[in-house]
């Protein structure tokens, strides 16, 4: 099943495209673009294939792992086919929950119709199972959804290895680990928020066990898909550093509350991989927090229309932090009304001016 697809992959590779792709982002992160904005763009190369759909409970509960491959196949196929610059790129698509289940979470598929990533149930016990999980420590990185995420990965290694060209060109990122606040919201439920001011010390003290488990994960992911040492690839860019920081839950957070809880935990491994850091929802109020993090390389934010923007650019691009994954409405917005982005804003759609 697998093997016409990764043919049909390998035969529309050009190296020069793929070459002058990976150019383009390097002049973006060189400070080389001479636009307001980026849009890498690649020389299309439709496929004469009919690709698949495949359904997202289908891939990941296949125990062979050829359906998960295939489905990001099909995202490398719909790369190859834009004109859009992004970068041929797989990964173990387990969803959210990956580090949370390690910790005992259950993860709980949602309706095969949804066709959606996983969603999860909080541990129950409250704070004596927290006192326990730290009391534990540092659980295996093969526990919970751990074993198939790596297991996977070593499948997709081999699957690549008849294929020179999608092995050199088609990148194995690493898997969505979340952020330490992020997988301590999802394990503990949301009366984390309240425990924030009722057991303090006991929140710092999850939080450390929960990084110290990020570390033990991420090292043991990078002995089997070794990073490089300058850019590496998430959600189809090229970015510096090592790692993908998600701060989701941080939305709910205020300034001191981020700076408590949150910050020095994101810092340890920002500083240790350097990366990326992204966040749904509102950021506008905790954003300036992140500048001066050794390792900060860069911002993603989902959703532009729910914050200040112009408090964001002041916080990203005039500060030189690139900001990536930006819509048309948001850059085509800051254009007209004369915002200097510095060539430092990546778009995946060309604004309209």
């Amino acid at each position: 099943m697998l093997k016409k697809y990764l043919g049909d992959l390998e035969e529309r590779i050009n190296p020069e495209v793929e070459d002058e792709v990976t150019a383009q982002w390097r002049r973006f992160w060189n400070r080389e673009i001479t636009e307001d904005f980026f849009v890498p763009a690649r020389t299309k190369s439709p496929s004469k294939l009919e690709w698949p759909q495949i359904n997202v409970n289908d891939a990941i509960e296949d125990k062979s792992f050829e359906l998960m491959l295939l489905q990001q196949l099909c995202e490398v196929n719909g790369t190859l086919s834009d004109s859009i610059g992004a970068v041929p790129q797989i990964r173990a698509n387990y969803g959210s929950n990956i580090m949370p289940s390690l910790f005992g979470v259950e993860v709980v598929m949602m309706e095969r119709a949804l066709n959606t990533l996983p969603g999860s149930i909080p541990l129950s016990g409250g704070q004596e199972k927290i006192e326990r999980l730290i009391a534990e420590g540092v659980p295996h990185c093969r526990s919970g959804q751990g074993a198939a995420v790596f297991e996977c990965a070593q499948f997709f290694i081999e699957a690549l290895k008849d294929y020179p060209k999608l092995q050199k060109y088609c990148r194995i990122y690493h898997p969505d680990l979340q952020g330490p606040f992020d997988i301590c919201e999802v394990v503990w439920g949301s009366d984390i928020f309240i425990s924030l001011y009722d057991t303090p010390e006991l929140v710092q003290g999850f939080m450390e066990l929960i990084t110290a488990t990020y570390i033990s994960f991420i090292d043991e992911w990078f002995k089997l898909v070794p990073p490089q040492d300058d850019f590496n690839t998430h959600y189809s860019w090229i970015h510096r550093g090592k790692i993908r920081l998600s701060l989701d839950s941080c939305m709910n957070l205020s300034p001191d509350n981020y700076l408590e809880f949150v910050k020095k935990y994101d810092a340890e491994l920002l500083n240790r991989y350097g990366g990326v850091v992204h966040s749904c929802g509102k950021v506008d109020h905790f954003v300036s927090l992140l500048a001066d993090i050794p390792g900060y390389y860069a911002f993603n934010l989902s959703q532009p229309s729910y914050n200040n923007m112009e408090y964001i650019y002041q916080n990203t691009v005039d500060k030189n932090i690139p900001i990536l994954g930006l819509g048309r409405d948001a850059l085509t917005e800051a254009v007209k009304q004369g915002r200097k982005l510095h060539g430092l804003a990546h778009s995946v759609t060309r604004p309209t001016l």
